[in-house]
Protein backbone atom coordinates (compact mmCIF):
# COMPACT_ATOMS: atom_id res chain seq x y z
CA UNK A 1 0.00 0.00 0.00
CA UNK A 2 1.44 3.58 -1.18
CA UNK A 3 -1.16 5.93 0.30
CA UNK A 4 0.33 6.77 3.58
CA UNK A 5 -2.48 4.68 5.84
CA UNK A 6 -5.34 7.18 4.95
CA UNK A 7 -9.27 5.87 4.49
CA UNK A 8 -11.88 7.07 2.23
CA UNK A 9 -13.74 7.94 5.35
CA UNK A 10 -10.59 10.55 6.17
CA UNK A 11 -10.49 11.85 2.66
CA UNK A 12 -14.08 12.68 2.44
CA UNK A 13 -13.77 14.54 5.63
CA UNK A 14 -10.79 16.62 3.74
CA UNK A 15 -13.11 17.27 0.71
CA UNK A 16 -15.87 18.58 3.23
CA UNK A 17 -13.73 20.80 4.99
CA UNK A 18 -11.81 22.13 2.12
CA UNK A 19 -15.18 22.81 0.14
CA UNK A 20 -15.53 26.38 -1.11
CA UNK A 21 -17.90 29.25 -0.60
CA UNK A 22 -17.34 30.29 -4.61
CA UNK A 23 -14.47 29.74 -7.12
CA UNK A 24 -13.92 32.21 -9.43
CA UNK A 25 -10.81 32.33 -12.29
CA UNK A 26 -9.26 34.90 -9.52
CA UNK A 27 -9.82 32.18 -6.85
CA UNK A 28 -8.04 29.87 -9.39
CA UNK A 29 -5.16 31.96 -9.98
CA UNK A 30 -4.80 32.52 -6.24
CA UNK A 31 -4.75 28.92 -5.00
CA UNK A 32 -2.64 28.02 -7.75
CA UNK A 33 -0.04 30.79 -6.33
CA UNK A 34 -0.41 29.36 -2.87
CA UNK A 35 0.44 26.06 -3.83
CA UNK A 36 3.51 27.29 -6.12
CA UNK A 37 4.70 29.54 -3.41
CA UNK A 38 4.79 25.85 -1.39
CA UNK A 39 5.99 24.05 -4.38
CA UNK A 40 8.85 26.62 -4.35
CA UNK A 41 9.20 26.59 -0.46
CA UNK A 42 9.60 22.51 -0.46
CA UNK A 43 12.08 23.04 -4.09
CA UNK A 44 9.62 20.26 -5.28
CA UNK A 45 9.74 19.20 -9.21
CA UNK A 46 6.29 19.91 -9.45
CA UNK A 47 3.75 21.15 -12.35
CA UNK A 48 1.04 22.58 -10.37
CA UNK A 49 -2.51 22.89 -11.87
CA UNK A 50 -5.81 24.72 -10.63
CA UNK A 51 -8.83 24.68 -13.27
CA UNK A 52 -12.50 24.70 -13.63
CA UNK A 53 -14.04 22.10 -15.19
CA UNK A 54 -13.62 23.05 -18.94
CA UNK A 55 -10.91 25.58 -18.37
CA UNK A 56 -7.09 25.11 -17.20
CA UNK A 57 -6.64 28.83 -15.21
CA UNK A 58 -3.48 28.27 -13.22
CA UNK A 59 -0.37 26.06 -14.72
CA UNK A 60 3.11 26.28 -13.28
CA UNK A 61 5.92 23.74 -14.15
CA UNK A 62 8.54 23.88 -11.69
CA UNK A 63 12.49 23.06 -12.68
CA UNK A 64 12.41 18.94 -12.41
CA UNK A 65 9.62 18.72 -13.81
CA UNK A 66 8.62 16.80 -17.27
CA UNK A 67 5.78 16.93 -19.76
CA UNK A 68 5.38 13.41 -18.52
CA UNK A 69 3.54 15.17 -15.05
CA UNK A 70 1.06 17.28 -17.63
CA UNK A 71 0.02 13.65 -18.59
CA UNK A 72 -0.16 12.09 -15.10
CA UNK A 73 -2.29 16.01 -14.18
CA UNK A 74 -4.56 14.77 -17.44
CA UNK A 75 -5.21 11.30 -15.74
CA UNK A 76 -5.94 12.49 -12.11
CA UNK A 77 -7.97 15.00 -13.42
CA UNK A 78 -10.10 12.44 -15.43
CA UNK A 79 -10.40 10.49 -12.32
CA UNK A 80 -11.76 13.41 -10.27
CA UNK A 81 -14.00 14.31 -12.64
CA UNK A 82 -15.56 10.76 -13.12
CA UNK A 83 -15.54 10.18 -9.09
CA UNK A 84 -16.39 13.32 -7.97
CA UNK A 85 -13.18 12.59 -5.17
CA UNK A 86 -9.85 13.28 -4.93
CA UNK A 87 -8.12 10.59 -7.10
CA UNK A 88 -6.32 9.60 -3.93
CA UNK A 89 -10.06 8.83 -2.34
CA UNK A 90 -10.86 6.92 -5.29
CA UNK A 91 -7.35 4.95 -5.05
CA UNK A 92 -7.94 4.26 -1.36
CA UNK A 93 -11.09 3.25 -1.96
CA UNK A 94 -10.19 0.13 -4.52
CA UNK A 95 -7.34 -0.39 -1.69
CA UNK A 96 -10.30 -0.94 1.18
CA UNK A 97 -12.01 -3.95 -1.10
CA UNK A 98 -8.53 -5.46 -1.80
CA UNK A 99 -8.46 -4.25 -5.35
CA UNK A 100 -6.75 -1.94 -7.63
CA UNK A 101 -8.33 0.79 -9.39
CA UNK A 102 -5.78 -0.21 -12.99
CA UNK A 103 -7.38 -3.86 -12.82
CA UNK A 104 -11.47 -3.02 -11.50
CA UNK A 105 -12.27 -0.13 -12.46
CA UNK A 106 -12.65 -0.97 -16.16
CA UNK A 107 -11.24 2.26 -17.26
CA UNK A 108 -7.92 2.94 -19.89
CA UNK A 109 -4.71 3.30 -17.70
CA UNK A 110 -2.90 5.44 -20.43
CA UNK A 111 -6.39 8.39 -19.34
CA UNK A 112 -6.99 7.33 -15.75
CA UNK A 113 -4.72 7.46 -12.88
CA UNK A 114 -5.99 7.10 -9.45
CA UNK A 115 -2.79 8.46 -7.54
CA UNK A 116 -3.02 11.26 -5.03
CA UNK A 117 -2.66 14.40 -6.73
CA UNK A 118 -6.48 15.17 -7.97
CA UNK A 119 -8.73 17.18 -5.57
CA UNK A 120 -12.15 18.43 -6.18
CA UNK A 121 -12.78 21.85 -5.39
CA UNK A 122 -16.70 22.36 -4.82
CA UNK A 123 -18.95 24.78 -4.11
CA UNK A 124 -21.39 23.47 -1.83
CA UNK A 125 -22.38 20.13 -3.16
CA UNK A 126 -21.28 20.98 -6.72
CA UNK A 127 -17.81 19.81 -8.18
CA UNK A 128 -16.93 23.24 -10.12
CA UNK A 129 -12.99 22.68 -10.08
CA UNK A 130 -9.79 20.75 -9.79
CA UNK A 131 -6.38 21.22 -8.02
CA UNK A 132 -3.46 19.04 -8.95
CA UNK A 133 0.36 18.47 -8.35
CA UNK A 134 2.10 15.84 -10.09
CA UNK A 135 6.02 14.94 -9.28
CA UNK A 136 6.26 13.86 -6.06
CA UNK A 137 5.22 10.44 -4.61
CA UNK A 138 1.26 10.79 -5.35
CA UNK A 139 1.00 11.16 -0.78
CA UNK A 140 3.14 14.02 -0.73
CA UNK A 141 1.33 15.82 -3.91
CA UNK A 142 -2.12 14.77 -2.44
CA UNK A 143 -0.64 16.56 0.67
CA UNK A 144 0.81 19.80 -0.84
CA UNK A 145 -2.90 20.20 -2.25
CA UNK A 146 -4.33 20.38 1.39
CA UNK A 147 -2.07 22.36 2.44
CA UNK A 148 -2.28 24.86 -0.35
CA UNK A 149 -5.95 24.68 -0.11
CA UNK A 150 -5.80 25.48 3.91
CA UNK A 151 -4.04 27.99 3.24
CA UNK A 152 -5.88 29.65 0.45
CA UNK A 153 -9.17 29.30 2.81
CA UNK A 154 -7.46 31.50 5.88
CA UNK A 155 -7.23 34.31 3.27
Amino acid sequence: MTTGGYSTAQLELEEKNYSLNSFTNEDAINLGQELLKIALSKKAPVIVQVRKLDQILFHAALTGSSPENDWWINRKVRVVEKFNHSSLYVRVSFEEKNQTFEEHSGLDNELYAAHGGGFPLFVGSKLVGIACVSGLPQVEDHQMLVEGLKNFLKK
